[in-house]
C-alpha cells in the first residue's frame, strides 16, 4: 500500500451532461431536473420520466459483496463518497441524501448536506441520522461488518478498475434509488461519448507517459481506473514495465529515467506539485516531458473519482496533451 497522503489523493481527491431517458411508456414518477456542468463544457441535462416505484421494488442489485436486495424505494441515503455524491446528483435524486462524506465538494450544492467523516468511521454517527441505505467506496475500517451489526442497509461499491466497471455503478445507483431509466441513460450517455473522444484521440495514440500521484512517485498503471482513462486514449503507461507490484506502484527515479516519458500528469498538482517544481528536481531536466514543456496538471478531484465527470477529465486530457504537442 502507499502512504496515507497518497491514498486519500486516490479515492477522494482524483463533465457528462446526459439526457435520461424512459423506462416505460406508463411511467408516472418525475425526476426533478439537475442540470451538469464543468470547466469546459456546459450542456443541460433533462431527465424525463421513468418507472413507477411500485414497479420498481424490490429491487435486488450486485455490489462488491455479491447481490442485495431492497425492499422499498430509500428515502434516507448516507453517501460515503464524493463519487456516489456527485452520481446522485447527476440522477437528480438529491432530495433522497440526507448526509455525505466530507470530501464530497461537488456540485457546490452537495456542501449543504449533513457532514460525515468517512475516513474515522463511526457507526453511531452514521444510525443517528436514521438512514435506510448507505452507500460506502471503502471497507477498510470494518465498515460493512458495522453496518450489518447494527441492520442498516449498505452498499459497497469499490473504486472500479475500468470505465465500464464505472457505467454498471451508475445503473446500480440508479436502480438502488429507484430511477433504473436515469441510471441506464446515464450509462449509455457516458459510454458513448467516451467511445467518441477515443475514436478522436488517433493523434496521441503511442505516447509515452508518467502520472504522479505524490511527489514520492507514487503512480497508477494501467490496471486502475486512472490508467484505463488514459488507455482508452491510446497513451502507453511507463508503469505498466515498472514489474512492480499493485495498481499503484512507487516507481524510483532512476526508472523513470530510463524511461523518458513525452508526458508527465501530475495528479498531485493540488498538493503544489508543478511544471516549475518538477523541472526544479535534480536531473529531471533532461527528461523529454520537461524540456519540451510536456508537464500537464490535471484535476485531482476529478481525476481521483470514478463518476460522470469522468468523461470531461477525459476530453481534458486530449486537449492539454494536443495543446502540448503544438
Amino acid at each position: 500500500m502507499f502512504p496515507v497522503r497518497s491514498l486519500v489523493t486516490i479515492s477522494v481527491l482524483a463533465l457528462l451532461a446526459v439526457s435520461c431517458g424512459t423506462d416505460s411508456a406508463d411511467s408516472t414518477t418525475t425526476v426533478p431536473t439537475t442540470p451538469s456542468t464543468s470547466s469546459t463544457t456546459v450542456v443541460s441535462t433533462t431527465l424525463a420520466p421513468t418507472t413507477t416505484v411500485s414497479a420498481l421494488f424490490p429491487v435486488e442489485v450486485m455490489t462488491d459483496l455479491g447481490p442485495v436486495s431492497i425492499e422499498s424505494r430509500p428515502e434516507r441515503v448516507v453517501s460515503l463518497s464524493a463519487t456516489h455524491t456527485e452520481i446522485i446528483y447527476e440522477l437528480a435524486v438529491e432530495t433522497q441524501l440526507v448526509a455525505v462524506d466530507l470530501f464530497s465538494n461537488y456540485p457546490p450544492a452537495a456542501a449543504d448536506k449533513t457532514k460525515i467523516d468517512s475516513f474515522s468511521f463511526n457507526v453511531e454517527e452514521v444510525a443517528a441520522l436514521d438512514p435506510d441505505l448507505v452507500i460506502i467506496a471503502f471497507d477498510f475500517q470494518g465498515e460493512s461488518a458495522a453496518l450489518a451489526a447494527v441492520d442498516i442497509p449498505f452498499l459497497l461499491l469499490g473504486p472500479p478498475v475500468d470505465l465500464d466497471g464505472m457505467y454498471q455503478q451508475f445503473r446500480v445507483i440508479g436502480d438502488a434509488l429507484g430511477v433504473s431509466g436515469a441510471g441506464e441513460a446515464l450509462a449509455t450517455r457516458a459510454e458513448e461519448r467516451a467511445r467518441a473522444i477515443s475514436a478522436d484521440a488517433q493523434s496521441i495514440t503511442g505516447q509515452r507517459f508518467f502520472h504522479e500521484v505524490d511527489d514520492t512517485y507514487y503512480t497508477a498503471t494501467s490496471a486502475s481506473f486512472i490508467g484505463d482513462v488514459y488507455s482508452s486514449l491510446g497513451l502507453v503507461n511507463i508503469a505498466d514495465s515498472a514489474q512492480v507490484g499493485g495498481a499503484f506502484p512507487q516507481l524510483s527515479a532512476e526508472f523513470i529515467f530510463d524511461q523518458n516519458p513525452d508526458l508527465i500528469f501530475l495528479g498531485d498538482a493540488a498538493f503544489g506539485a508543478s511544471a516549475e517544481t518538477v523541472a526544479a528536481r535534480p536531473g529531471w531536466d533532461v527528461l523529454s516531458a520537461v524540456a519540451e514543456g510536456h508537464i500537464i496538471e490535471i484535476d485531482a478531484d476529478i481525476s481521483g473519482r470514478w463518476g460522470p465527470r469522468t468523461i470531461d477529465l477525459m476530453q481534458d486530457i486530449l486537449n492539454a496533451v494536443r495543446d502540448a504537442q503544438r
